[in-house]
């Protein structure tokens, strides 16, 4: 069996009660769990300090936890609230995935793939989601400079380095190097290729507006 925490804090900078914002209709926090109900053998746990996102995790038939006081702060890390999860019900599986609500198109079929994956090749510890993109990146102090290139070069597609952009749309692990590592990124880390659209992250109203408008396309997908 698979292990789903899904962190979800009730306060929220950018967007108030961000996790329980609507895209399409339903909640962030319920479209991550049912995201993570389309996964085989997956136990779902979502750890909060908020009543209404626990009552809305009951409402959904997965398990709640009521996060500490300690790791409901701003500086509270997720492997912080990972630790505790664990601490707590004294779970039994070794594959645990972290799932992000403020990510709301869950590429639930590069996550299903990526979980056999990691089951059957010993040599991967810990993946996480991301998308293909050779970019020049730019950088501003002082004056602007190029990251990582010559800006007086311009290489073909085809003879750059394959890059990639983490997505934080999800993290997959071992539990037995996590908990001695203390990292989702806990020993040979490699990356899951998703869709394009499983990219997009919610953090502020404008965020939040966007999704609304494209979700009623990629929710057909």
């Amino acid at each position: 069996m698979y292990l789903t925490i899904i962190p979800a804090r009730g306060g929220s900078k950018g967007i108030p009660n961000k996790n329980l914002q609507k895209v399409n209709g339903r909640t962030l926090i319920e479209r991550s769990i049912f995201a993570a109900q389309r996964i085989p053998n997956n136990r779902i746990i979502v750890s909060s300090d908020s009543s209404e996102i626990l009552q809305c995790a009951d409402k959904c038939n997965v398990e709640s936890l009521v996060r500490s006081n300690l790791n409901s702060t701003d500086t509270a890390t997720s492997e912080d609230v990972i630790l505790e999860v664990l601490s707590l019900i004294g779970s039994e599986s070794e594959i645990i995935t972290l799932l992000q609500p403020t990510s709301p198109f869950t590429d639930v079929k590069a996550w299903e793939k990526s979980l056999i994956n990691i089951s059957n090749d010993m040599s991967i510890d810990s993946m996480f989601s991301a998308i293909e993109k050779n970019e020049f990146i730019w950088e501003y102090k002082n004056l602007w400079k190029p990251v990582g290139h010559d800006k007086s070069i311009r290489l073909p597609r085809q003879n750059q380095s394959q890059r990639v952009i983490e997505t934080g749309s999800f993290y997959i692990f071992r539990k037995t190097l996590f908990e001695k590592e203390k990292t989702r990124f806990c020993g040979l880390t490699w990356p899951v290729l998703t869709q394009i659209w499983s990219s997009f992250d919610i953090d502020s109203q404008s965020d939040l507006d966007f999704c609304n408008v494209i979700s009623h396309v990629i929710d057909t997908l």
